[in-house]
């Protein structure tokens, strides 16, 4: 009997076409909603978070983008949708939960906000971190983990922003994620971050 090999879902730009198999269509927005800011805080630099909203509901989003200033956001991020997909292991599943990161809690900040990581399912990897008005978890109907085999390991030695200055009772970095533009991680201290970093295989 020959053995039925599991193929590879491609990833492909929305502008290809795609035959029958499970494929995760990439493309961007430039569409955003705001979150909040760090107005107010005290930090030695500024931090606005913003939601990519895709103008095509039937995309989801992998992360929050977390932008340097307290501009208009300025850069495109990557939206996905499965196609074909396999029902058995679908290219994309919502987070099972959030783990809470940070509070800008004691940092007398005009906003009450918080910043939340996706816990993935088995099998799955959560790609970028998300932030969130008050200190209860988000509900995002439309962020998605992604299945293991699309993701790879990278790394996030860009910082953006961290509270350094704020008085915020804890203290917290948010990195940039290489090869995943505009999609952050964040960690609970002013270290390097040593956690791990995902990016979807084969866009960078």
């Amino acid at each position: 009997m020959e053995k039925h090999h599991h193929h590879r879902p491609k990833l492909v730009r929305a502008s290809q076409s795609v035959q029958g198999e499970p494929s995760l269509i990439l493309s961007t927005t430039a569409s955003y909603t705001w979150i909040c800011d760090d107005v107010g805080s005290g930090a030695d630099s500024d931090v606005t978070l913003f939601r990519p909203n895709p103008d095509d509901t039937s995309y989801c989003i992998l992360g929050d983008y977390a932008q340097g200033n307290y501009g208009g956001p300025t850069g495109n991020s990557i939206i996905v949708k499965a196609i074909n997909d396999d029902p058995a292991a679908p290219l994309l599943k919502p987070a099972k939960s959030w783990s809470l990161v940070w509070t800008d809690k004691g940092s007398g900040g005009d906003y009450d906000w918080s910043v939340w990581a996706a816990v993935a399912p088995d099998g799955y990897v959560a790609i970028g971190m998300v932030a969130t008005l008050g200190y209860s978890a988000p509900d995002i109907q439309n962020y998605r983990c992604v299945r293991k085999d699309l993701a790879q390991q990278s790394s996030a030695p860009a910082q953006i922003w961290s509270d350094k200055g704020s008085g915020a009772d804890n203290d917290v970095t948010l990195w940039g994620v290489t090869g995943m533009p505009n999609t952050f991680v964040a960690q609970a201290n002013y270290d390097a971050y040593n956690g791990t970093a995902y990016v979807l295989k084969g866009i960078s």
